[in-house]
């Protein structure tokens, strides 16, 4: 049975092939008779190629010409003077016065023996009145130089005094000296004339003094020594 079924396979395949050939030979009797018809011509047209638009470069329309004025800078220098802040200090100068004891300055044994009876040493004044054994005497003060100066523009006296020397006598109180007996007294029989000075004894300087005008009685020197005056020089005065 099998070998029958191998048998017809081939010949199945024979009887294919001859009617393949049969209608091809058909198909090409056909193709004489029949008017050629000329096969559709293709044309191929090649794709017009467009160019790709003309790039036309912007054409730059100018604007309206700007006319750029540069921007005038106006530099205002302006000077400001600094402020220069004054601290005034104000030096109050106060005017230390130096008071002066112009009394002080007196020469001798000075002016202000400060009791009613002057110790031992030299003191000027004026004699008011003269006996043979005592004086009475006004205490005076003398100044010289710078001593004259300050005393005399104390009291309101011209200033510097004329001759350099200047007497300052307030107080009018007396005061009895004692004269011992051997006193002797340097004095001026002419008050004008230094020259005529002479050292006499006091009971001489008495009698000459007597007839003298009370006005040129000079001032006097009185020194003291153990409570009694000693000592008595009559002052020149220019």
């Amino acid at each position: 049975m099998e070998l029958l079924t191998s048998i017809r396979r081939p010949r199945a395949l024979v009887a294919l092939f001859v009617v393949a050939v049969i209608a091809a030979g058909c198909t090409s009797d056909d193709a004489s008779s029949t008017e050629t018809t000329a096969a559709p011509t293709t044309e191929t047209t090649a794709a017009e190629t467009t160019a790709p638009p003309e790039t036309v470069a912007p054409v730059t329309t100018a604007g309206p010409e700007t006319t750029t004025t540069a921007p005038t800078t106006t530099t205002v220098t302006t000077t400001t003077a600094p402020t220069t802040t004054s601290t005034t200090t104000t030096t109050t100068t106060v005017a230390t016065t130096t008071t002066v004891d112009t009394y002080a300055l007196a020469e001798g044994s000075g002016c202000t023996p400060g009791t009613n009876v002057l110790g031992d040493g030299r003191w000027f004044g004026y004699v008011d009145s003269a006996s043979a054994t005592a004086i009475e005497f006004d205490l005076a003060c003398w100044f010289t130089g710078d001593g004259a100066i300050l005393a005399a523009a104390e009291d309101g006296e011209e200033s510097p005094p004329p001759n350099d020397y200047y007497v300052r006598n307030f107080n009018p109180q007396l005061r009895t000296i004692p004269i011992s007996s051997s006193a002797d007294v340097f004095w001026l029989p002419s008050p004008g004339d230094p020259s005529t000075q002479t050292t006499v004894p006091y009971a001489d300087w008495l009698v000459g003094r007597s007839t003298r005008p009370a006005g040129l009685q000079p001032g006097v020197w009185v020194t003291i020594a153990g409570g009694e005056g000693v000592f008595i020089e009559e002052q020149f005065v220019p």
